[in-house]
């Protein structure tokens, strides 16, 4: 059975984000393909949200245990701290893997696309993924200091988003065109850093979700699966 390690969002967890995606789930598990969803080791307080909410929402969060995330928020990029995510997840593979592919929703798609970059450097012995697919993904960008209509890569993670030249991993990358929370413009910027041969994206007309319609995901899952095969 061949096993991909899912990824989840900020505000959510590994339960909560396995429930989400279950469209993409379900037709994997038909294929023989089993996903593995874990939490992100960041604990939040509201204080850590980039948004105001009220205390009832945020009992709700609460409860249903969905105050977790990969990395704080922060709009300025070389602020952020991934040390911690990137453990986690390193940790994990070495203790549940290898991993035939890695899947991310939004925070998770970000550390996904370094995760994916990164592997052999993190876990010489782990070879690259078959695919990665990020859903909402996005890099740490900032304004070009001479021109601040164009993005560059922050120095801090220019290494992270950095793609080998040997990486022989499908990379798939789905965004949504009337996403709110990570713009399309974001998931173009990332998907355009990996060269045009081993890159597919697929945009659907929703927001800052993983789509579960089943003929949306079909052409979705069929590149997975041929992935896997190869």
């Amino acid at each position: 059975m061949a096993k991909v390690l899912c990824l989840h969002g900020f505000l959510q967890n590994g339960k909560v984000f396995s429930e989400k995606s279950s469209g993409i789930r379900k037709l994997l598990k038909k294929s023989n393909i089993q996903l593995d969803y874990i939490d992100g080791p960041i604990i939040l307080e509201k204080k850590d949200l980039p948004f105001e909410i009220d205390d009832d929402k945020w009992k709700e969060i609460l409860d249903a245990d969905l105050n977790k995330a990969w990395f704080y928020h922060d709009n300025i990029s070389k602020n952020l701290d991934l040390t911690e995510a990137i453990q986690t997840v390193v940790n994990h593979i070495k203790t549940n893997g290898p991993y035939d592919g890695i899947f991310g929703f939004s925070q998770g798609a970000a550390v996904t696309a370094i995760i994916n970059n990164k592997i052999k450097e993190l876990i010489p012995e782990h070879p690259y993924f078959k695919f990665a697919i990020t859903f909402s993904g996005y890099s740490f960008t900032e304004p070009k200091p001479n021109n601040s209509e164009e993005l560059q890569i922050t120095e801090k993670f220019q290494d992270s988003f950095t793609v080998p030249s040997d990486l022989t991993t499908k990379n798939i990358f789905v965004y949504g065109a009337n996403d709110n929370s990570v713009p399309g413009v974001r998931s173009k910027f990332l998907s355009k850093l990996y060269p045009q041969d081993n890159k597919i994206v697929f945009e659907h007309d929703g927001g800052h979700f993983v789509p579960n319609k089943k003929d949306f995901l079909k052409p979705i899952v069929e590149e997975i699966t041929k992935a896997i095969e190869n």
